[in-house]
């Protein structure tokens, strides 16, 4: 049961969200010694049956990832299946009317083997998109695309998505748009309208399915974090005001271990999200260990302190109605593409350890599922 307990615009860069793989080919540093007697402990998909919430992670497609003991590892402890990069439009949707779903048909399969269920990452971005989508030139032209991608995909992953997320980060203030919109291709041609239009062409596709607004760094004590809290806020607010099919909001959660919450902000931004009617979900959970001090042991203390720290600030307000890491193990993970320690040593973010030994950021997860 999810009860209270006693990033840089770079990383949206990783478009092909195919990180986890290249992080594979790092030479392999030994582990902290394994806890046994976490080990020993049931699978974390086992705990959170017990409660409602669902826990998952992100890997690559099966199709595309040689590696059996990740993939056993994901089936036996997550029931949700998140596609890193398969389901979006680079790979989904190659050149106009042209679909490729070799990847996200590999995940469904898998699910449906390993009793799991896929979450559906994403219709709408920013990034990730082919060159054709790039080029288009008008609003018809835009407007035409996304009504024939979101509906192809939505139908044709009906009754086996068991989430949306239909929009990722339609915000960056840094841009200067108004409201703190993002400059994107839809943007550009659409406007602000772009983001109802594809919760309203997503729910025409599929009405059952919850739809999701994911976004990410609105954690911390920063002037950035307030001004992102305060630009999703307007959006999901907007949103609310001209009820648009939205269900939940996406907490990225990829923290910044360094970092400082801002315990009240962050709490108010909750519950006002929270208070318009929208589910929580966290969906891309990690933490940056790039400039936390000390030993390996230290370093992952640190991490799943930072992490109880969230995760705590979170429940307080509600219970998500799932929590999702982005990735499983350290060997697999999108940071060390961008982020480095002084010290030369790979990143630990995960809840597994490069030898996909269970860190103290799974004993908290199993806490709080």
């Amino acid at each position: 049961m999810c009860q209270p307990a006693h990033h840089t615009t770079s990383r949206r860069r990783a478009v092909l969200g195919l990180a986890s793989i290249a992080a594979a080919t790092l030479t392999r540093t030994t582990s902290a010694q394994a806890d046994f007697a976490l080990e020993l402990r049931p699978p974390l998909r086992r705990q959170a049956a017990a409660s409602r919430v669902k826990y998952g992670c992100a890997g690559a497609a099966p199709l595309f990832l040689d590696d059996g003991i990740l993939l056993e590892k994901m089936a036996g402890e997550a029931d949700i299946f998140v596609p890193e990069a398969h389901l979006k439009w680079q790979f989904t949707e190659p050149a106009p009317n042209l679909f490729d779903f070799a990847g996200p048909d590999s995940i469904v399969d898998f699910s449906a083997r390993h009793d799991m269920i896929m979450h559906g990452h994403t219709l709408v971005w920013y990034a990730a998109n082919p060159d054709w989508v790039t080029r288009l030139a008008t609003a018809t032209a835009a407007r035409n695309a996304l009504e024939r991608h979101i509906g192809t995909l939505v139908e044709r992953y009906r009754g086996k998505v068991w989430a949306w997320d239909a929009v990722n980060e339609p915000i960056e203030p840094k841009d200067g748009l108004e409201a703190g919109y993002r400059s994107s291709i839809w943007q550009r041609l659409l406007g602000n309208e772009h983001v109802d239009l594809a919760f309203r062409l997503a729910r025409a596709a599929d009405p059952a399915t919850p739809l999701s607004l994911n976004e990410y760094g609105f954690e911390y004590s920063t002037a950035e974090s307030r001004n992102r809290r305060r630009d999703i806020l307007a959006l999901l607010q907007n949103l609310r005001d001209r009820n648009t099919p939205v269900d939940c909001f996406g907490l990225q959660s990829h923290l910044v271990g360094h970092q400082s919450f801002d315990h009240k902000e962050l709490t108010q931004f909750l519950r006002s999200v929270t208070a318009l009617g929208y589910r929580l979900m966290i969906t891309e959970l990690d933490v940056n260990d790039a400039q936390i001090p000390g030993t390996l042991a230290e370093r992952d203390q640190a991490v799943a302190r930072h992490v109880e720290e969230y995760l705590d600030i979170v429940c307080a307000v509600a219970e998500p109605a799932s929590m999702s890491t982005w990735g499983l193990s350290d060997r697999y993970t999108w940071l060390p593409q961008y982020f480095h320690r002084a010290d030369g040593k790979p990143l630990r973010p995960l809840p597994l350890d490069r030898d996909f030994n269970r860190k103290p950021m799974w004993e908290v997860l199993a806490k709080l599922v």
